[in-house]
């Protein structure tokens, strides 16, 4: 190809390039718009860099924010505000004093808070000294959505309502980063910024109430059922002699909504088994409500699943490979078959889980007794006599009483949260029942009401930057030069989940040659036997595969990046192939990354052509 039939060609594909916007994958990616004011940033490696300064500005205030930093990356927790433009980039800094290496400048904006935040939260009885650290990630269930608060009550996060998911109602925060929660009859796990990872399928019904995931990357729910049945005494005699039950069916379903296990409480529970109120009331203008079962709970260790059915008042255990009835706890004065003699005098509990001891923890809502008094209970049981204690109460005062909702979460210094339903309260409370944080949110004067909330150290569990001791040269001519036929790859991690990370280095052509496992931040690998090429280092969080981190390398410097056709020069050719690929979307050639960006585009391209003209 003559040099000015191929400049031409090149004019072509930059404009293309620039027009398509293709942007660099730095973090946050630029121009991205935040509903979050914690953010991890994250950039390139800089070759020979001893540390880096890394500059923020908001572009709203005027504020500028910098930090000398050895890692290339960083959590940053303060700072930032909402409804602001923020700038910033980075500059790597080197040994010998020679002049700093800057990127480009990257900009995002966070939004402002909706208008539909509630325009109330306060805190009270707060004891620095005994609280847990973290945010509190709750569902505002009467507003629609959910969010997260600091422990002085001010909005760190929330997702936005919009066509795509109106309402979500929070139930879970997973160790990749993601949540789960439900809404209008979908169950959905979604990412930081509210995108779709997961999507409940139209088969499983109507789900209400739960969505919970397992370690196992299964889901487990409550979905509505109806059958007709027959009409009890207590019918209205105006009634037919067959009304509709509504029952729930526990499902779980893997990852491609397939379902894997169901319980049907048509199936296991006998139809004299009811709550004559759910009778009485009952008008015939829509189902009889008969279980209303408002939580499900895998337990790993016994294997077995347990079940909240709010209007029995009854919890369920059931063993999970047969799907037997293992026994029921509870009103007894709705069972046939009693297990437990002793009464345990709840009513309406909500959101039952199993505790690392084996104990029961739920939110005893004691609706409809004398007194109502609303309270969190665990509870120790005995299956070979059938026999059980309460090891831990805490009971909530008369004016934060909750007919519905409500949860107990026991967190790691040994305190409770307690999410008190319908008051717009969220109380911590330590094993001594002192309360040494308690939350209201209310919202026009009215309280807003919440189901579930949890305690988390940050947004972040998987939050890393990769690096090579090795990396030397310079930005057009950068390489990894192993010492005694040894590399060392480093993970700088801002996250609090579990430090485990699988790891693989392969060859351009995406052969594995080393791959394993590793519990820490420091990684040497042997790559003596390795020639002179290009190699592509992957890393990952076993609990977040899809935050993967990807180093690609040239060992030794011998054959450069952009040597996309393997044949050890850098010539035209490399350059059209770049531009194919540039054109097609298909960055699976890592060796067309130059700058290291995370992406391949026109300045990869441009990179390419000084190099080829410079030799």
């Amino acid at each position: 190809m003559e040099l000015n039939s191929y400049m031409s060609y090149m004019k072509k594909i930059i404009l293309l390039v620039l027009c398509t916007s293709i942007g660099a994958e730095m973090l946050p990616e630029d121009g991205a718009t935040l509903n979050y004011t914690q953010v991890f940033f994250r950039w390139s490696q800089i070759p020979n860099a001893v540390n880096y300064q890394f500059t923020l500005n908001n572009m709203t205030t005027g504020e500028e924010f910098q930090l000398n930093l050895l890692e290339n990356s960083v959590f940053q927790t303060e700072f930032l505000d909402w409804n602001s433009t923020y700038t910033w980039f980075i500059c790597g800094l080197f040994a010998d004093g020679e002049t700093p290496f800057c990127s480009e400048i990257y900009s995002f904006d966070i939004n402002p808070l909706p208008d539909y935040f509630p325009d109330f939260i306060e805190v009270s009885n707060y004891d620095a000294s005994l609280y847990q650290d973290g945010l509190t990630i709750m569902d505002f269930e009467s507003l629609d959505f959910s969010g997260a608060l600091d422990r002085d009550g001010n909005p760190i996060w929330f997702i936005e309502r919009d066509e795509i998911i109106d309402k979500f109602t929070f139930t879970q925060f997973l160790s990749n980063g993601n949540m789960v929660g439900f809404g209008p009859g979908k169950g959905y796990e979604i990412d930081l910024d509210g995108n779709i990872i997961f999507e409940t399928p139209p088969t499983i019904g109507s789900l209400h109430h739960h969505i919970t995931k397992t370690s196992n990357n299964t889901y487990f729910l409550v979905s509505a059922t109806v059958e007709n049945q027959y009409c009890p005494e207590e019918c209205n005699p105006n009634l037919p002699d067959e009304i509709p039950w509504q029952g729930d069916i526990f499902r779980e379903i893997d990852k491609n909504g397939t379902e894997i296990w169901s319980w049907n409480t048509f199936d296991y529970y006998d139809l004299t088994e009811y709550n004559p109120y759910y009778v009485e009331t009952y008008t015939g203008s829509y189902e009889m409500d008969w279980t209303h079962s408002n939580s499900v709970f895998f337990d790993e260790n016994s294997e077995s699943v347990f079940v909240s059915v709010r209007n029995l008042s009854r919890i369920t255990k059931i063993d999970y490979a047969s799907s037997e009835l293992i026994w029921n706890m509870g009103e007894t004065d709705f069972m046939n078959e009693i297990y437990f003699e002793e009464d345990l005098n709840i009513s309406q509990q909500h959101s039952v889980q199993v505790l690392d001891n084996g104990n029961l923890l739920f939110f005893d809502n004691h609706r409809y007794l004398n007194p109502e008094l609303s309270r969190c209970i665990e509870v120790s049981y005995n299956e070979s006599n059938y026999s059980f204690e309460i090891v831990w109460e805490h009971e909530l005062p008369a004016e934060l009483f909750t007919g519905s909702r409500g949860e107990c979460d026991r967190l790691e210094n040994g305190n409770t949260l307690i999410t008190a339903g319908r008051t717009g309260n969220t109380l911590e409370v330590t094993p001594e029942n002192t309360v040494i944080w308690q939350l209201e949110v209310q919202n026009m004067g009215f309280d807003v009401t919440m189901y579930r909330s949890s305690r988390i150290p940050s947004l972040y569990p998987i939050a890393f930057s990769l690096s090579i001791d090795e990396y030397v040269g310079d930005m057009e001519n950068s390489y990894v030069e192993p010492i005694n036929g040894m590399i060392t790859a480093n993970i700088h991690s801002s996250g609090w989940g579990e430090d485990q990370y699988e790891y693989i280095l392969k060859d351009v052509s995406g052969t594995e040659l080393i791959s394993g496992s590793i519990t820490g931040t420091t990684l040497t690998i042997d790559v003596s036997d390795l020639p002179s090429s290009n190699y592509i280092l992957e890393m990952y969080s076993v609990h977040a595969p899809d935050k993967m981190q990807i180093f690609v390398f040239n060992l030794h410097g011998s054959v450069a990046l952009g040597d996309m056709n393997g044949d050890g020069v850098l010539n035209v050719l490399d350059i059209v192939i770049l531009a194919n690929l540039i054109l097609a979307g298909d960055n699976s050639n890592l060796t067309g990354d130059l700058n290291q960006d995370g992406t391949q585009n026109i300045l990869d391209i441009v990179n390419l052509v000084n190099l080829i003209l410079d030799n």
